[in-house]
């Protein structure tokens, strides 16, 4: 079993966070250019998340060029994490009543643990150690 690596983590953390401000950067950007509002947060939020699976594969993993199955593994990720924060938001805050920002807070936390696992384990498999 690997164990984790510190540096790997740390450059997982720091693609996120950069993923996050190509998001609002885009949005930014292309507020003017796109009127529609689901249209233009759903264009940022695929143009950043490209990014991220290209920069987390090379720059964090090392996993050499993607493939189409590699890309599968990394949206079906993502799209269980969609789903993780709906449940874990609704169970906390409508289910717990706790405060909607704590809440999002913690659950980003287990995202991005699980996020990082799932993808050193599965989605980018030939990970650097």
């Amino acid at each position: 079993m690997k164990t984790i690596n510190l540096m790997q983590a740390a450059r997982f953390g720091l693609v996120g966070l950069s993923s996050t401000g190509v998001y609002f950067l885009l949005l930014f950007l292309l507020q003017g250019k796109i009127g529609n509002l689901p249209l233009l947060t759903a264009c940022c939020y695929v143009l950043s998340m490209i990014y991220n699976f290209l920069l987390q594969g090379w720059f964090t993993f090392g996993a050499g060029r993607p493939g189409k199955a590699t890309a599968a593994r990394f949206v079906a990720m993502h799209l269980g994490a969609l789903a993780f924060n709906s449940a874990a938001m609704t169970a906390l805050v409508e289910g717990l009543g706790v405060p909607l920002f704590p809440a999002q807070v913690a659950t980003t936390g287990v995202i991005a643990v699980s996020t990082y696992l799932v993808s050193r384990h599965w989605v980018y498999p030939r990970a650097i150690e």
